[in-house]
């Protein structure tokens, strides 16, 4: 149970920091369609994609073993 609770949270941490990165490379770009979101809306938006990009990843990762 502990193992995987440290495999998750690593992946958590990691798809953070690929978010972080992936918004500093974006928020450097000239040509990007902005979209007006309230911050309640654009903090959903993220929430729910770092939480399918755990669920594929994990799904991926579970399948290769």
């Amino acid at each position: 149970m502990r193992g995987r609770l440290k495999d998750n949270l690593s992946l958590l941490l990691f798809l953070f920091v690929a978010a972080v990165v992936l918004w500093f490379i974006l928020s450097r770009m000239r040509f990007l369609v902005f979209i007006p979101v309230s911050l309640g809306g654009f903090i959903l938006f993220v929430i729910v994609v770092i939480v399918v990009l755990y669920l594929v990843l994990e799904y991926l990762l579970e399948r290769s073993w």
